[in-house]
């Protein structure tokens, strides 16, 4: 827990609460800086635990912050991309690549993926 509350802090430029939940230490996600904010999270300490977790990457809007600063900090700190950052596109039936527009704001953006060091796969996601 501490080597990911250390990732978390630096990669993210965020800060945690340590709380007990149910008998499971959590670290909920705050802001360092005291502006609005933009990440919201927890990291679940399940050491010692049956649980297994399963399912789908979960991705971090980091147009605040910016997808290059993230990508340098997830290295930085002992993270790893597994994907850099790639233009997000769409492949038309007759062949033809066009720039994709999102769900999340209906703008083109970029996709990258990265592993922290704890080995859950993360994704993040920028216009620019």
């Amino acid at each position: 827990m501490e080597r990911a509350i250390h990732f978390y802090s630096n990669v993210f430029d965020i800060s945690f609460n340590l709380q007990m939940f149910g008998g499971i230490q959590h670290a909920v996600f705050k802001n360092k800086k005291g502006e609005p904010f933009e990440i919201t999270g927890a990291l679940r300490d399940i050491s010692g635990t049956d649980d297994k977790i399963f399912g789908s990457v979960i991705f971090f809007d980091v147009n605040t912050i910016g997808m290059e600063t993230v990508l340098r900090k997830t290295e930085e700190y002992g993270g790893k991309i597994l994907m850099p950052k790639t233009l997000l596109k769409n492949k038309l039936p007759d062949g033809r690549i066009t720039i994709a527009k999102t769900y999340i704001d209906h703008q083109s953006g970029y996709v990258a993926y990265t592993m922290d060091t704890e080995g859950n796969k993360l994704g993040l996601y920028s216009h620019g």
